[in-house]
Parts: C-alpha cells; sequence; structure tokens
C-alpha cells in the first residue's frame, strides 16, 4: 500500500466509484455514507485504497457531456453539489424544491435525517392483479404486495471549512431531474 499523500482529485475519484456501488446495489445507503466520510478525510492513498478494496474494480466509462436539458422518462442520475450551508440547511432546501416534485411522481419519503433523505417509490406487479381477480376475495391480499421500483438519496456531508458536499444520486423522473438544476442554482 502506498503512503503517499492522497490529493483532492483522488478522492473525488473514489467518491465518484462509491457512489457507483451504491446506484449497482453493492453497498447500502449506511454503508456508503460511512466510506464516502472516510474518503473526504483519508490522508494516504492506501487509506483510499482500502475503503474500495471488497468492492469489484471496473474500468471507468468516459461520461457523456453534461445537458442542461433533462432527457424524458425515467432515468439514473448523480449529481455532486458543493455549498457553504451546514449540511441541515442543505436537506431542508432539498425539502422544499425536490420533495415535492418527487411526493407528485408517485415517490414516498423512506428516511428523513439531519444529514439524509430517502425517497421510495414502489409498484404494484401485474401478477397480483391477476390473482385478485382469480382468486377473490382471498386474492385481494396479493394486492399488497409492492415492488421498490427506484429510490433517491440527497446526502449532505460536512467535510469542513464551512464547505459542504451535496450527493443526489438514484433514478427519478424529469421532473425531479428538473427541480434537481433548480437545486444546483
Amino acid at each position: 500500500m502506498s503512503t503517499f499523500r492522497a490529493s483532492d482529485e483522488e478522492r473525488e475519484r473514489v467518491a465518484e466509484s462509491l457512489r457507483g456501488d451504491l446506484l449497482a446495489g453493492r453497498l447500502t445507503v449506511e454503508e456508503y455514507e460511512e466510506r464516502l466520510a472516510r474518503a473526504y478525510r483519508a490522508a494516504t492513498r492506501a487509506e483510499l485504497a482500502q475503503l474500495a478494496a471488497d468492492l469489484p474494480r471496473e474500468r471507468a466509462r468516459a461520461a457523456p457531456p453534461r445537458s442542461r436539458r433533462p432527457l424524458a422518462g425515467i432515468r439514473p442520475f448523480s449529481v455532486r453539489i458543493e455549498s457553504p450551508e451546514q449540511p441541515a440547511l442543505v436537506i431542508a432546501e432539498a425539502m422544499r424544491t425536490i420533495a415535492p416534485q418527487l411526493l407528485r411522481s408517485g415517490y414516498e419519503m423512506e428516511r428523513s435525517a439531519e444529514n439524509q433523505l430517502v425517497f421510495t417509490r414502489q409498484r404494484r406487479p401485474g401478477w397480483t392483479i391477476l390473482v385478485a381477480i382469480l382468486l377473490f376475495p382471498f386474492g385481494l391480499f396479493a394486492l399488497m404486495h409492492k415492488t421498490r421500483e427506484s429510490q433517491v438519496f440527497v446526502n449532505a456531508i460536512s467535510v469542513g471549512e464551512g464547505r459542504t458536499l451535496v450527493d443526489l444520486v438514484g433514478v427519478a423522473p424529469a421532473g425531479v431531474r428538473r427541480a434537481l438544476l433548480e437545486l444546483e442554482r
């Protein structure tokens, strides 16, 4: 392991990789937050390497040019915003700008904390309706089954010096991604 000092660019690269692992389901939200905080506190390259030692290494693909016009439909996104505000104020602003659009789009707030929001959108599989019809009235219990379709995570992490990094990660419709652009300003 290298004892060379880590640069800000290397920390950002590890943070981006961890976001990808969160989206891929390799990390839970708690693991992601803990590792992300450790990444920004890491002093050496060895500390950074240790954060992803148990995760598969994938060759990073070049990101497409970022468009200011969101695409239609439900799409994955990953946005990082730097703010001079405290994490609690950033989360409050996210609640004002993003949460209403998420709620209108069928998401429910799964978790709300001082530095994190998690929204989940669930759907009822088609087979539940078929079972409800064919096995009426007992089949109606099948309608209680829902599957998680998508999630949106808003994490605000104080990195010192009056800076807060906000990671917005998930899968959402165009209206939500437009609200993210508003938060970015």
